[in-house]
């Protein structure tokens, strides 16, 4: 092992895709030590993670620490600044640990994976502006304030001038949508081609601080949410794709899609801002 120490932020962290990200990480990064912070919204869920992770790590012989944040609701705007101070703390506890010790934190990640996928059933003209917003406070309010503040507390805790080789990574877990249209999915792709955007203005702003951002797209996944697809959507001929890809076995196996993400981390070799599809890796 010989890539350092990791800080690593997961949201929606407590299963499906946000777990599986955090276990082939462990993995597959070849980091000696990491730490994570956990985030989501079921303390039992979280918790399972965390500890298997450990149990992995204490076999794998690397050091694994972390501390899982639990009931955190990105889409209550009403509790988003404390649940946003309680993901900095975690962080900072985690960040302080390392600067007290000689194991310093040589790489950070935010992996922005929580999000959700609103009325499928309807088509453009019939959202409400009232759902539109509770969607975007979820989906791209949240995710603005989570990607501000990890990157103000980030650099603050190592600006370039004392660590040039401390590196800082946001991840948005993206989509085909981001880039492409499809019927009946309006908030969900304006969505995700705003965090692509924004992504991309950050890598502008902050390439000088050794920062990169990646918008991830893990592929129409076998998981809770592509059922969701199939039980709501509203375009039939979309619908039939689905179903016979959920009847050929031929969604994206979870981990297939993670290992893929993770190897694209570790070669570091992608373009910051940029969009990656799984089927280009």
């Amino acid at each position: 092992m010989t890539e350092g120490h990791h800080l690593i932020i997961i949201t929606g962290a407590n299963r499906g895709f946000g777990a599986s990200i955090a276990h082939t990480y462990l993995e597959s990064s070849q980091a000696s030590t990491l730490s994570y912070v956990l985030v989501g919204r079921n303390q039992a869920g979280l918790q399972n993670v965390l500890d298997a992770l450990k149990q992995t790590g204490a076999s794998s012989n690397i050091t694994v620490k972390g501390l899982v944040v639990a009931n955190v609701d990105l889409a209550d705007t009403d509790t988003l600044d404390a649940n946003l101070t309680r993901i900095q703390e975690a962080a900072k506890h985690l960040r302080d640990e390392s600067l007290q010790s000689t194991n310093v934190i040589t790489k950070s990640i935010l992996v922005n994976n929580a999000g959700s996928l609103g009325d499928l059933s309807k088509t453009a003209k019939e959202f409400t502006w009232q759902e539109t917003r509770t969607y975007l406070d979820f989906n791209i309010v949240s995710f603005v304030g989570l990607c501000s503040t990890f990157l103000k507390d980030t650099l603050a805790a190592f600006p370039k001038d004392q660590y040039p080789e401390h590196k800082t990574v946001v991840v948005s877990v993206s989509s085909l949508l981001a880039v492409q249209p499809f019927s009946n999915w309006g908030l969900y792709a304006a969505g995700k081609a705003a965090r692509d955007r924004f992504l991309g203005v950050i890598a502008l702003e902050e390439k000088e601080n050794n920062v990169k951002t990646l918008n991830y797209a893990p592929g129409p996944l076998d998981n809770e949410m592509q059922a969701d697809v199939r039980a709501t959507l509203g375009d039939k001929e979309q619908l039939e794709i689905y179903d016979g890809m959920h009847k050929a076995g031929s969604l994206v196996n979870m981990d297939d899609s993670s290992r893929k993400l993770v190897l694209l981390l570790k070669k570091d070799e992608f373009a910051s801002g940029g969009h990656v599809d799984f089927y280009d890796v």
